[in-house]
């Protein structure tokens, strides 16, 4: 069998070149529903810090409270106070699916490691539709209307993007902010935005108490490790000399691809499905920044299987994902754009996505 195992398969090894019809069409078909099952838990693991499941269309999102104490009167009573400091934010929800199909002769001729190449391939699938939906709603700066057959027209927003909205400052005054930043000029000494992008997102209130997390495409991987504040994090294979700074803890890197280190206060994970020169920080003290909005029928939430024939010849298995992603915390997240003075959406990513 291949290297790589759906997990449903792990252990079926030494039945790769077995036919199904011999090994037991129930076997093999539950093989590929613990492997869609436990890839519905580690993609849920993986997004968690930054992804929120919800079944609710739309929310009042309350920000932290402002203003000091008022003087008592003369009965030692203080007014009660109007709490204030909140916007409306909303959740799409779309739907996105496969299949793979056979006759009674295919079916009768498949093997288990073919079996095992479909599911693969399938939880791919999932996988680049699930990231390019989390992507979008993050990278698109405007917001826009859902029609929902049962709620009506949602607006979706995106993170602060210098709308009307007014956002609680540490200094406790609320004001307009965007998010959505740029530079021209390429990452340097000179042109460092690590340090613009900590104080952005730590000048919320809501923020406050967690790590300021930039993740970052491949194509600046060589230009954030050289600056000069960057600290590498330790191969753990290898033991150095104590010659130069090192980091003394391990750290999650969520939905991106390897912890690279450290500069100006923020992790830097270099996530390689990133559009080239596209950054993203989250501060993860103040939660997720994204709702994934999914049906409240529990049969219809995650990656989940069908079957379906409509002849007893042919059958056709299908895999199904209804979800969509809205921003909650809208000043939890910065998007950055390195090259170029002025923000846009990358290419493709511009929501809500056509698939």
């Amino acid at each position: 069998m291949a290297n790589e195992l759906a997990y449903g398969f792990v252990g079926m090894e030494h039945l790769a070149n077995e036919r199904v019809s011999v090994v037991g069409y129930e076997l093999v078909w539950d093989a590929v529903r613990e492997s869609v099952a436990e890839h519905t838990r580690q993609v849920n693991a993986m997004t968690a810090s930054m992804v929120e499941p919800t079944t609710t269309p739309s929310v009042r999102f309350y920000q932290p409270g402002s203003g000091t104490l008022q003087p008592l009167d003369e009965y030692g009573v203080p007014k009660p106070v109007r709490e204030e400091g909140y916007y409306d934010v909303a959740f799409p929800i779309q739907g996105g699916g496969t299949a793979w199909g056979d006759n009674r002769v295919s079916r009768a001729l498949i093997t288990v490691e073919e079996a095992n190449r479909r599911t693969l391939n399938v939880l791919r699938r999932d996988a680049d539709w699930m990231k390019r939906h989390i992507l979008a709603s993050v990278f698109e700066d405007d917001s826009w209307s859902f029609d929902d057959p049962e709620h009506g027209s949602l607006t979706v927003q995106p993170l602060a993007n210098g709308d009307t909205v007014e956002y609680l400052k540490v200094d406790g005054d609320p004001a307009t902010d965007t998010h959505y930043l740029a530079q021209a000029a390429a990452i340097s000494d000179d042109a460092n935005p690590f340090d613009d992008i900590y104080n952005e997102l730590m000048e919320h209130p809501i923020n406050q108490g967690g790590p300021i997390v930039v993740y970052i495409p491949t194509n600046l991987k060589t230009t954030v490790m050289g600056l000069t504040g960057f600290t590498e994090v330790l191969d753990p294979d290898i033991t150095p000399a104590i010659t130069t700074a090192t980091l003394n803890s391990v750290f999650d890197r969520g939905p991106g691809h390897e912890v690279l280190g450290k500069t100006d206060k923020c992790w830097i994970i270099e996530w390689r499905s990133l559009p080239d020169s596209y950054m993203f920080a989250h501060a993860r003290g103040g939660g997720p920044i994204l709702r994934m909005r999914q049906y409240p029928a529990a049969e219809l939430q995650g990656l989940f299987t069908e079957g379906f024939t409509p002849d007893g010849n042919l059958q056709q298995t299908s895999l199904i994902r209804y979800a969509g992603f809205g921003a909650i915390n809208r000043v939890g997240a910065v998007v950055y754009r390195v090259g170029n003075a002025s923000y846009a959406v990358p290419t493709g990513y511009t929501a809500p996505l056509p698939l």
